[in-house]
């Protein structure tokens, strides 16, 4: 009887506060003995794992732990969370204290935080780093940003074994590879795994170090996502840890295909579905050894090269609404112009298809494969061993294309990743 009163006074006391403040979602009701070392936290709308950590001085990592979350963007209101180390009278903690060094910005109508990023000289990335945020779409008139201008807080100490968690590019743009490395401290933790939005990810070893490379959905909303890292003994002993990475919008125009009635049959979403069932079952099947080194080549000659469309373009067909994206980059040429392999791997598939036309898929390893679409010849045959640079093709125009070219695609955990980056750079 005494447990109810004081959820009724709680509820009114929550009430009235409701009233006096502009924060939209508050806490619900505590369900807990006050004993407890825990709280039970029911999911309100518009909630994430981010803003809860911070409404109560956690750390997400704690939060995901607790709750055995596999993919932490995955709640929903009314789901009951334990909240560890938190009291029966735990109120959420206030904003947090001023940084030093940074500047502040009280945010006005019609303010979006790409403007008052570009008005200040830094990046999205960096305010939101600094102000905890999980949606860089979601600030108010009258809110108080801090603006970096001295140094981010530190980071937290890591459990051990783990001494070190580098990302490549800790704020990354939609459609690129994000490269992780990791480096442990005890050597009877003999083998490292993880997991990204739902997907598992594969660790290779360099001179005693892990990495391990990780998609980034050209589609992705910007937000921060944790990486989830695990660290295994012999025994099976695990450590579990995250780091945190934030996803911001990439650069893409669009487009609009116009397709004759020929071509436009093959839009027929069987035929798409058929295709796509025996791509994915190819490039679900991972290999641990990485087969490639250094930064891919072009796959075809630098003489000729000229790109028609850029990865990650939003595309519709013959003015439909409907959006979807340009999963590769697509390079002109005449047909019978040569294709090269622009890195070492194993070809898994080199037949005509019916919409990617003649088409070759080559294995590079640890999740990742490319694709050459719309061949006129093929010159290569499945279970072939190719180095970089050798021939594996011609460019022509069959399957769903409106003129001849070559479109090359990368596919990391079966998602489609920008390759000019693999040519620009050594990944990893």
């Amino acid at each position: 009887m005494l447990r109810h009163k004081i959820s009724l006074i709680l509820l009114i006391a929550l009430a009235w506060l409701l009233c006096r403040t502009t924060i939209p979602v508050v806490a619900a009701p505590p369900q807990d003995d006050p004993q407890q070392d825990h709280l039970t936290y029911t999911v309100q709308p518009n909630d994430t794992l981010i803003k809860i950590a911070l409404r109560y001085n956690l750390k997400l990592t704690d939060i995901v732990l607790a709750n055995q979350i596999l993919n932490p963007n995955l709640i929903f209101p009314g789901q009951q969370l334990t909240l560890p180390g938190v009291s029966f009278q735990a109120t959420p903690v206030p904003a947090a204290s001023p940084t030093p060094g940074a500047q502040f910005y009280t945010a006005q109508v019609d303010d979006s935080l790409f403007t008052i990023a570009s008005n200040y000289g830094v990046s999205v990335g960096a305010i939101l780093l600094l102000n905890g945020f999980s949606n860089p779409d979601l600030i108010q008139a009258g809110q108080v940003l801090k603006i970096p201008g001295g140094s981010l807080p530190s980071p937290e100490l890591l459990p051990a074994p783990f001494v070190t968690i580098a990302l490549s590019e800790p704020v990354i743009t939609q459609g690129r590879t994000l490269v992780v490395k990791v480096s442990l401290s005890d050597s009877t933790f003999t083998s490292l795994s993880g997991q990204f939005e739902g997907s598992p990810l594969f660790f290779s070893q360099t001179n005693g170090a892990f990495w391990t490379i990780v998609p980034i959905h050209a589609l992705a909303e910007p937000n921060i996502y944790p990486i989830m890292l695990t660290a295994t003994r012999a025994d099976g002993t695990q450590v579990n840890t995250f780091e945190n990475v934030t996803v911001i919008e990439g650069p893409y125009g669009s487009e609009n295909i116009q397709l004759d009635d020929s071509r436009g049959q093959l839009l027929d979403e069987e035929l798409i579905r058929l295709e796509q069932e025996k791509l994915t079952n190819l490039w679900s099947r991972i290999s641990l050894r990485p087969r490639w080194a250094g930064p891919f080549l072009y796959p075809v000659a630098i003489e000729t090269l000229r790109i028609t469309s850029y990865f990650g373009t939003r595309r519709s067909y013959n003015d439909s609404t409907e959006l979807s994206f340009h999963g590769g980059t697509d390079f002109g040429g005449g047909v019978g112009r040569p294709i090269f392999a622009p890195a070492a791997g194993r070809v898994v598939l080199a037949e005509p298809l019916t919409v990617r036309g003649n088409a070759v898929l080559i294995d590079h390893g640890l999740g990742l494969f490319s694709g050459y679409w719309h061949q006129s010849e093929l010159a290569v045959s499945e279970g072939q061993e190719v180095q970089a640079g050798d021939l594996i093709g011609t460019i022509g125009h069959t399957g769903l294309v409106t003129g001849p070219h070559l479109h090359w695609e990368l596919r990391l955990n079966g998602i489609a990743v920008e390759p000019l980056q693999w040519v620009q750079q050594a990944i990893p």
